[in-house]
């Protein structure tokens, strides 16, 4: 279940930001387009650079909450 939550998680932050970078590709004419994809590809670096020590800790988290529930269910056993 949680590989599946981190699937959501990927999935859904790709989308969300996926969207603005696809209408920001529409060829308006405009000369500049290195600049506008150098300019998203730094927004996406930073977003990506934001995100990732976030998951790193919930993952963290959710394998010291795991090793406890492990250790209190193998002490109820014995």
């Amino acid at each position: 279940m949680l590989s599946l939550k981190k699937v959501f998680f990927i999935v859904a932050a790709l989308a969300v930001s996926v969207v603005p970078a696809a209408a920001a590709s529409l060829d308006r004419g405009n000369p500049s387009n290195f600049a506008v994809w150098a300019f998203l590809a730094l927004c996406g670096l930073i977003i990506v650079a934001q995100v990732l020590p976030l998951i790193r800790k919930v993952n963290e988290d959710t394998e010291v909450v795991a090793a406890k529930a492990r250790e209190k269910r193998k002490l109820e056993t014995h």
